[in-house]
């Protein structure tokens, strides 16, 4: 019979815990981005031949839940303050993290746009009012997540303070904003033109963001039977409505819009499942070598997943999957390895 063990983790007196850092969380950025690349390879019949709504297509819910705990984690034990959440300290941290790259690659899209345009003849850079939110000038799968990403800039903190102050009253504001953001944009023609706005909507993920939360609560806690089982029942419910939405007759056209029902309140339980369940069995640092590949791509995620929004703006779905994996992961850790010295110089 096999043993769940409590997480251990010795640490020096007087450390919190919010400043240790947990590979697991890594390793879960990891396997998420490597099933981005994937389920940009694959077209959706094999997507759905291979039952990818439990594994490759649980990428994004992936790292939305990760944001989530992540925020937890920060907040841990330390005092949040209204007038103190959005500080210059706060703003550069963020251009450091997530501006300056895409920054980065924005001009390097544009250089490579127009070599391409050059040598192929064929139009790649486009410009347009979504410019403005995140759309890089060759744009690929997945960019609206990048849209996403900057609008967490500003939700997080207002979110993150909130849990800190009532974790309950919070949770439940963001649900009931997640169900009236779904019910109205099902209703409201103006997404039917731009659909992009409501895919690159933050509000659609809130719940997730949510369950992150609740799991930062848990992270240092031994393991608890009464835990596991609440968290294993809402991962099986959540389960079956993937199973029934993607294969079965449950739709739910009325209050969500088509192309994105298995990304909801009622499904991003099984994410959050999949999180503890690494979180739990999985070291908090391990020295095998799959782990580190997987953590040092973790890392790397936000790299890797710039450059394959490019890679996927100019490459053909049909080139070998292989490829369609190896090329965006070699560039983008190269990118986060070296984006240092490509800004300042070695």
């Amino acid at each position: 019979m096999i043993s769940i063990s409590p997480i251990h983790v010795p640490r020096a007196r007087n450390i919190p815990y919010m400043k240790q850092h947990l590979q697991q969380i890594d390793v879960v950025k990891g396997v998420a981005i490597v099933a981005v690349l994937l389920l940009h390879s694959f077209t959706r019949k094999e997507l759905e031949e291979q039952y990818a709504i439990f594994h490759i297509w649980q990428a994004v819910p992936l790292f939305l839940v990760v944001m989530g705990l992540n925020l937890g984690l920060s907040i841990r034990n330390k005092p949040q303050h209204l007038q103190q959440l959005y500080t210059r300290k706060y703003f550069t941290k963020k251009a450091a993290r997530i501006f300056v790259p895409f920054f980065m690659v924005f001009i390097l899209s544009i250089l490579l746009g127009l070599l391409w345009e050059w040598l192929q003849g064929e139009r790649v850079l486009e410009f347009s009012t979504y410019t403005w939110v995140g759309v890089l000038p060759i744009t690929g799968r997945g960019n609206y997540f990048i849209t996403m990403l900057l609008q967490s800039v500003l939700l997080l903190p207002l979110i993150g303070y909130g849990f800190s102050r009532k974790p309950i009253l919070t949770t439940l504001v963001l649900l009931l904003l997640e169900v009236a953001f779904q019910v109205w944009a099902a209703q409201f023609a103006y997404f039917e033109e731009n659909s992009y706005l409501y895919d690159a909507a933050f509000p659609r993920y809130f719940s997730a963001i949510a369950f992150g939360l609740w799991l930062s609560r848990v992270v240092w806690q031994p393991f608890r039977w009464r835990e596991f089982i609440l968290l294993a029942g809402l991962g099986i419910m959540a389960a079956i409505n993937l199973y029934l939405l993607e294969y079965g007759e449950l739709k739910l056209e009325s209050v969500i819009r088509p192309g994105w029902q298995a990304q909801q309140l009622f499904t991003f339980g099984y994410a959050a499942l999949l999180v503890w369940l690494a979180i739990k069995l999985l070291p908090n640092f391990s020295n095998f070598i799959p782990l580190r590949l997987l953590a040092e791509l973790g890392k790397a995620s936000y790299h890797i997943f710039l450059v394959q929004v490019v890679y996927f703006g100019l490459a053909n779905q049909d080139l070998p999957h292989l490829a369609n994996v190896a090329v965006p992961i070699l560039l983008g850790y190269l990118f986060y390895r070296y984006e240092p010295q490509l800004l300042f110089g070695s």
